[in-house]
This record gives structure tokens, C-alpha cells and sequence, in this order.
């Protein structure tokens, strides 16, 4: 079965089935749904080893029966186990269908908790289209999150963690750390060790704190490149690349600036003065970016800003399936950008 994204956040906290297919491009995503899986089984903190295990992919694709028979063993205490393999592909497809066979027409909470973690699958993926046509399998896409859902995992995080924070300081947590879950985690884990124990976290807070990243740079570049800076953006690139940021991250960023100016045009374009336009973005703009999102606005059209979304959805495409390197995609598309910028109406 394929489950909905709306429901994806409530099915890996009950899982209804006991095999697993947990993929897509957002790996961060893919680590946090997995994480819930197994705590959803075992309970937070280091899994207990009788009840846990992650046979090698490379070694299930040489030997099939080795996934039969991890998944059909029993812990010794008798409690329910949770079998997780990474880097799942199609060539472990065969093992996957031998235990989603032995499971028919039972008791999913009787067996052991199979999670198979993928990357990004096509359809026409064997992996994939087996774990959606099965009744007793499940296939999990994860795509990047937005706005609303970083902002809710903040807080859910957050709140786990023992804190209360504002929502202007999960506005800036939405607008500034991506979409990432893994990275968002590690860096909310951070600010609650920055704040103490059950302290209130507040935007001053998050910014002292998590302000000085790269992906702060990232949001220098990208408002850079929409205003058409482009020496100002060429230097804090090169910034963001020396500090390990993702070329993917900053074609993310830079298509999320993109789609909210994209809307804003479009309130323009009804006749709408500027301000009322930005004032319609959700989360709200940063107060010190308002003066580029103006200056964008005056330059750019709707018509222009789907061409620029285009030409950074395609780069994103090449980064991940080229071979070419990807700094140089994100570099030469930010720059497009940033020249474009400067010739729009």
C-alpha cells in the first residue's frame, strides 16, 4: 500500500503493517521516519541489541534467506523485534517479496518490524511497486518539508526536549534551517543544550545561537541573487561551499525565495500594493529582508519567476543525477539567477 503524506507523520508513530519501505530524496526525512518506526517498537533511547539489527544490504542481495530468517527470528525475551536495512535497491526486491509473502493473512503486530530505507525510487522501481501493491507492506515517500511542517516538527522536537518557544522563533527556524530533518534535529538538540533545561527558547535566543551557520550565508546569497547582486553573492557562495553547505540546500533555498516572490507577484499582479503583498506570505518575511523581497518585486513578474523556478527545479535535477559536480550546477544557476534578475519585467 502507498501511504498519503498527510498521514505519514501519524502512521510512523502506529505503523498498521509490519514491512516497510521508507524512501525519497529528502534523506533526512527518510533517517526521522525511520527513527519513529523503530521507537514506535522498541521505545526511545539505544535499542536494545537482542531486539535490533541491520543486516548488511550488500550481503541480503547475495543471499536472500539471510533477510527471511532475521525477520522470522525471535528476541530472546520474547518481545517484539525490529529488523532495519539501509541502503535498500532493487536488487534486494526478491528478499523483500519472500517476507512480505510469509506475512499474509496475519497479525501484523505478531512479527518483527521490517524497515527497508531507500534512496529517492522511480516508479518503475521493483523495490517501490512492491511494497505498493502489497497488503502487507507499506511504501513511505519523503519529500522535502514545508514551511508548516519544519515549524511543527520545531516544535514537536522542541517541546520533547522540554522547552516552550515562540512561534516567531519557529518562523525563523522554517525560514533559515531548511528543510532537513536530520540537520534540523541535530541543530535543535544544540539550542537546548545553548538555553538549559526547560528554558523558554526565543527568536533572540535562536539567533545568538544558531545565527552565526552557513545557512544564514545561504539567505545572504539567495537575497543576493534575486535583487541581482551578483559580486555580493559570488563572494558569501563561496563562503557557504568552503563551510560544507549542500549544493542541493542552496537550490532549495533559492527555489523557496523564489515560489514566495512567485505568490507575491501574483497578489501584484491583482492589483495589490507591495506591502499587502509580502504582508500575505506565510511564514512572515524577515524584517531585514523586507528591503531585497521589495526590490525583487519591482523587477520580477510572475511570468519570469516560473521561468527562474524551472531553471532551479532542473538544476536540482542534474545536481542529483548528472555526475557533474554540484557545486558548479548550484553556483552557475544562482549566478543565471542573479543576472536575470537584473533584465526582468
Amino acid at each position: 500500500m502507498k501511504i498519503d503524506a498527510r498521514a505519514a507523520d501519524g502512521f510512523v508513530r502506529n505503523p498498521t503493517v509490519s514491512c516497510i519501505l521508507v524512501y525519497g530524496p529528502d534523506q533526512g526525512l527518510v533517517a526521522e521516519r525511520s527513527r519513529t518506526l523503530r521507537t514506535a517498537v522498541l521505545g526511545s533511547g539505544t535499542p536494545d541489541p537482542f531486539r535490533y539489527a541491520e543486516p548488511p544490504a550488500a550481503e541480503i542481495a547475495d543471499d536472500p534467506a539471510l533477510l527471511v530468517d532475521e525477520a522470522a527470528a525471535l528476541s530472546l525475551t520474547g518481545d517484539r523485534r525490529v529488523i532495519r536495512v539501509a541502503a535498500a535497491s532493487d536488487r534486494l526486491a526478491n528478499a523483500f517479496a519472500a517476507v512480505l509473502r510469509s506475512r499474509e493473512e496475519s497479525d501484523p503486530s505478531m512479527h518483527s518490524l521490517v524497515i527497508a530505507e531507500s534512496a529517492d525510487l522511480g516508479p518503475r522501481s521493483a523495490l517501490r511497486q512492491l511494497f505498493v501493491a502489497s497488503d502487507t507492506g507499506a511504501a513511505l515517500a519523503c519529500y522535502a518539508d514545508d514551511a508548516n511542517q519544519i515549524r511543527a516538527f520545531a516544535e514537536k522536537v522542541l517541546t520533547e526536549l522540554g522547552h516552550q518557544i515562540q512561534p516567531a522563533a519557529t518562523d525563523w527556524l522554517a525560514r533559515s534551517l531548511g528543510g532537513d530533518r536530520a540537520i534540523l534535529r541535530n541543530e535543535l538538540e544544540k539550542l537546548s543544550l545553548y538555553v538549559g533545561e526547560g528554558t523558554p527558547i526565543t527568536v533572540a535566543e535562536v539567533e545568538f545561537c544558531l545565527g552565526d551557520s552557513a545557512r544564514v550565508d545561504v539567505e545572504d546569497a539567495i537575497l543576493a541573487a534575486i535583487i541581482g547582486d551578483r559580486a555580493t553573492l559570488d563572494r558569501i557562495l563561496g563562503r557557504c561551499f568552503l563551510a560544507g553547505q549542500s549544493p542541493v540546500a542552496v537550490l532549495r533555498g533559492l527555489g523557496r525565495t523564489l515560489g514566495r516572490l512567485h505568490l507575491a507577484a501574483a497578489h501584484l499582479a491583482q492589483g495589490d500594493p507591495v506591502d499587502t503583498a509580502l504582508k500575505s506570505l506565510k511564514p512572515p518575511v524577515f524584517w531585514k529582508s523586507l528591503p531585497q523581497y521589495r526590490m525583487a518585486l519591482r523587477n520580477w513578474s510572475v511570468e519570469s519567476l516560473s521561468r527562474a523556478l524551472v531553471l532551479v527545479a532542473a538544476a536540482e535535477y542534474d545536481c542529483k543525477s548528472t555526475g557533474a559536480p554540484g557545486e558548479a550546477i548550484a553556483w552557475r544557476t544562482a549566478l543565471q539567477i542573479s543576472t536575470a534578475a537584473g533584465r526582468v519585467n
